[in-house]
């Protein structure tokens, strides 16, 4: 089912449990005021494949346990339909409330995963990936033989057959996603809330800075205007010196590119 408003999906790609848990207890912090935060209940938690390898099952019951908030399992499975179909049985005995699998692995193997969920009755979104955001176009046609926007549009119609829950793209696809499939939600990693409301500083956070190899991004109101359904914030929040406050922030620009789009669609 498609939110009201996008949701926030807080990146935990840290380097140990503990600084992840960090994270985890400031979400805590907002959603245990959720009457006084705006929003806050649109907080997503995304675990990616270090967090998980590292910290394990024992990590993601700690970091649900201290934020309150929905997870988000990000594995990115990719093999055979049969043992893509037993690992996301597997997530979903974990309690997680969403996943990813490579839609290149093909509609037989998202079928099989969708097919085995309905047959357990395990509820959790299921999102397709399209073209990582670390992709151009020309490293994009080195693998896939084809441009970005023909390579997401193809994956999205194979996904949309196949009966996921949604694709993973940039916010740059997302509107022609959406224009060929209403139904599909999206999710768009590299989105960039506005400099002047993230604060960010090198010392104070605690945690090193990557070089960053997204190449496909936007910002929050461009990824509203995009129709994205879940937008992925990484590092402006976990290298900020007050990710609480840059949380709040991301929280009030969605709120706030909502409103206006709502607006401009209903003007009287």
């Amino acid at each position: 089912m498609k939110p009201k408003t996008p949701q926030l999906v807080i990146a935990l790609d840290l380097p140990s449990l503990e600084q992840n848990l960090q994270i985890a207890r400031v979400v805590g912090e907002k959603m245990r005021a959720e009457t006084h935060i705006s929003h806050s209940s649109n907080i997503w938690l995304k675990v990616g494949l270090r967090a998980f390898i590292r910290d394990g099952k024992l990590g993601l019951e700690q970091i649900r346990r201290e934020s309150g908030a929905r997870i988000f399992l990000d594995l990115k499975l990719y093999d055979i339909p049969n043992t893509m179909a037993d690992a996301a049985q597997e997530c979903a005995a974990l309690g997680v409330d969403m996943i990813t699998l490579h839609a290149s692995a093909g509609a037989h193997g998202m079928r099989a995963v969708m097919e085995r969920l309905d047959r357990h009755n395990q509820h959790m979104l299921v999102m397709a990936v399209s073209a990582l955001t670390s992709f151009d176009d020309e490293s994009f046609a080195r693998v896939y033989g084809c441009g970005v926007d023909s390579g997401v549009r193809a994956l999205s119609n194979l996904a949309a057959d196949s009966g996921v829950s949604g694709i993973v793209c940039s916010p740059l696809e997302s509107s022609t996603i959406k224009s060929a499939h209403p139904n599909l939600l999206t999710l768009t990693p590299g989105i960039r809330p506005a400099p002047e409301s993230s604060p960010q500083d090198s010392g104070d956070s605690g945690v090193s800075a990557k070089p960053d190899d997204q190449k496909r991004i936007a910002t929050i109101t461009q990824a509203a205007q995009a129709q994205a359904d879940f937008l992925v914030i990484g590092r402006p929040i976990y290298y900020s010196h007050n990710p609480a406050a840059a949380i709040e922030s991301a929280l009030a620009q969605i709120n706030h590119a909502s409103k206006h789009l709502a607006k401009n669609e209903n003007p009287l």
